[in-house]
């Protein structure tokens, strides 16, 4: 069990480093409406500058973490080892990549319809313990410790990647000279990648760390372990030539939005929407194993973790023989849950070069449920200057889990760039997220 937790939480660590949710935050709120604004809320491809709007890529990656700061991975890229020092409360760590392929809208007169590819991964630490987080690390590093635990909800090492195929419909209800009303859905055909996560609940137990070994005494608990067997070959070749399993779906997911506008001199004056996203879950196929095991290691007697060896079917097999862990079920049939959010926008745009914008995210899923895929809740204010084709915007978040962060972003025509933490990162030696947007697409008709 020692050794799984140690190689779960370097995988998640190190993709964290290099990667949240489709987060186009400031750019879904320019006066230029393209397919970035319609996957946001699907309602708003009833809203397309352009008569057929073609994205050719965008891309989103960011990590927020609640423990170390920008200018702490800067200086010592091996910080990640203090991840779990210096704290008092649940470590948690979001990180997601986007990437937004080919994608084609097309606005009619009442209906709007829309085709979109998108690759996502997410890499988390869901509210992990600091004592027991620190003794994994104390013993990976050879430190003598003595740790007591006490655990008393879910706590989660997650990572998952998967592909969607999104069909975009949107209907104008209400069409007026002041007034517009639509609705629209996005449904989406969700191809899974790979999946891994391990979660601690309600546990309690007492680890003692040496140079020489790894004990767990009076412990109690539950533990799911969940992966993909792909990843047990050496070389990994069955799962580089078969990542997405021969692109058979895996399950549905649906984006539900409505959106108001209120025009003035026929420009936006007010613009508000409101949308349900990633309804659905996914299969994640024959070769996804997950095990729940109840621990129970009475007072006085000890259990070596660092004489766990082998695979991860072979170190299953050793922590049954002990006696301590007992298989409640092993199911292969797994399905993820997507990470469903309930979205609010406003779009004010008092003057012709100026537009103030807020959003805000709610997550609607419990993240301490094990086949539950984690999302943030936020609020987003964003003042924006508008010059023609030229667009300067500055989002500032508060997030859930890196609190509050700024950033800078500039956009021209289909063309953007940005990041919602460079201000806060550069002007702060505390900032807890870093990012990067960008995309490109290109429109044509009236």
């Amino acid at each position: 069990m020692k050794k799984v937790l140690i190689l779960s939480f370097l995988l998640i660590i190190s993709s964290g480093v290099l990667v949240a949710q489709q987060n186009y935050f400031g750019v879904q709120n320019s006066n230029r409406k393209g397919m970035i604004n319609a996957m946001m809320n699907p309602a708003e491809i009833n809203n397309l500058t352009k008569k057929v709007e073609v994205s050719l890529f965008s891309f989103n990656v960011g990590l927020d973490n609640n423990t170390l700061s920008l200018q702490d991975i800067i200086d010592d890229p091996d910080v990640f080892e203090n991840i779990f020092n210096d704290i008092d409360k649940p470590v948690n760590l979001r990180s997601d990549v986007s990437i937004l392929g080919p994608a084609l809208g097309l606005r009619f007169k009442q209906w709007s319809f829309g085709l979109t590819t998108e690759v996502k991964a997410k890499a988390d630490i869901i509210n992990f313990n600091p004592d027991l987080g620190s003794s994994i690390v104390d013993n990976s590093n050879g430190n003598d410790n003595q740790t007591i635990i006490n655990i008393p909800q879910n706590q989660r090492i997650n990572a998952v990647g998967w592909m969607e195929v999104g069909f975009l419909a949107g209907r104008k209800i209400l069409d007026t000279d002041f007034h517009t009303l639509s609705v629209g859905a996005n449904f989406k055909l969700l191809f899974p990648g790979s999946y891994a996560n391990l979660g601690i609940d309600k546990f309690q137990a007492t680890i003692i760390d040496s140079q020489d070994e790894t004990t767990i005494t009076n412990a109690q608990g539950s533990l799911n372990l969940s992966y993909d067997e792909r990843w047990e070959n050496e070389d990994g070749n069955n799962i580089e030539d078969n990542l997405w399993r021969d692109f058979s779906p895996g399950g549905l997911g649906v984006d539900l939005g409505v959106n108001y506008m209120l025009k003035k001199d026929d420009k936006p004056f007010l613009n508000a929407g409101l949308t349900i996203k990633n309804l659905g879950s996914m299969g994640m196929g024959s070769n996804q194993q997950q095990r729940n095991y109840t621990v129970n290691i009475p007072e006085n007697e000890y259990f070596r973790v660092d004489n766990l060896d082998g695979n991860i079917d072979e170190i299953n097999e050793q922590l049954v023989a002990s006696g301590y862990f007992t298989i409640n079920n092993n199911d292969s049939d797994v399905r993820v849950n997507l990470p469903r959010t309930l979205a609010t926008y406003v779009e004010f745009s008092p003057v012709k070069s100026f537009q103030i914008s807020l959003y805000a995210q709610k997550r609607i899923s419990d993240e301490n449920i094990n086949t539950n895929l984690s999302a943030a809740d936020l609020i987003v204010l964003t003042p924006r200057l508008v010059l023609g084709k030229f667009e300067m915007y500055s989002p500032w978040m508060k997030h859930q889990v890196s609190n509050l962060t700024g950033g800078l972003g500039f956009q021209y025509g289909g063309f953007f760039i940005g990041s919602h933490s460079i201000i806060t990162g550069l002007m702060q030696n505390n900032s807890r997220r870093a990012d990067i947007h960008m995309g490109l697409s290109w429109g044509f008709g009236s």
